[in-house]
């Protein structure tokens, strides 16, 4: 003779089972956010980025935004050029260094802090830069520079 609780066990995992049959998997694209990596190589005492305005583009940013974000962390002086999409810092730095001052500036200014997909974009009200989330509509201001 069986114990009830082996036929309160048998008849829950029979509902679950059904349950899952029934739930539809979750709707994911397998899309996953990878931060593009910085192609840098060193001129004397400067630091180039050569595929900076590919990666400004894949962040969906401006290059003279990213740039001056570049410029401000990094406390250096350079310039972008638009014609080849390229980044002169006045320093010599290593790629690594510069990868995270760009991870930096993704965490801050590209995923959203309420779902964490990077489908956002910044909105200059005055001085106040608010942070638009296009996947998930949350909006939230970022901290100008």
């Amino acid at each position: 003779m069986e114990n009830v609780d082996d036929n309160y066990f048998k008849n829950y995992q029979n509902l679950l089972e059904r349950l899952y049959k029934k739930v539809p998997a979750p709707a994911s694209s397998g899309e996953r956010f990878e931060p593009p990596k910085l192609i840098a190589h060193q001129m004397g005492n400067q630091t180039v980025i050569r595929n900076f305005r590919e990666v400004a583009d894949k962040l969906r940013r401006e290059p003279e935004l990213l740039a001056r974000y570049f410029l401000k962390g990094l406390a250096t002086s350079g310039n972008y050029d638009r014609e080849s999409g390229t980044l002169l810092l006045n320093s010599k730095l290593n790629v690594e260094t510069l990868n995270n001052i760009l991870n930096k500036f993704i965490e801050s200014y590209v995923i959203c802090p309420t779902c964490g997909r990077p489908d956002t974009v910044i909105i200059k009200k005055g001085k106040i830069w608010i942070l638009k989330c296009e996947a998930c509509g949350a909006e939230g201001p970022v901290k100008p520079f």
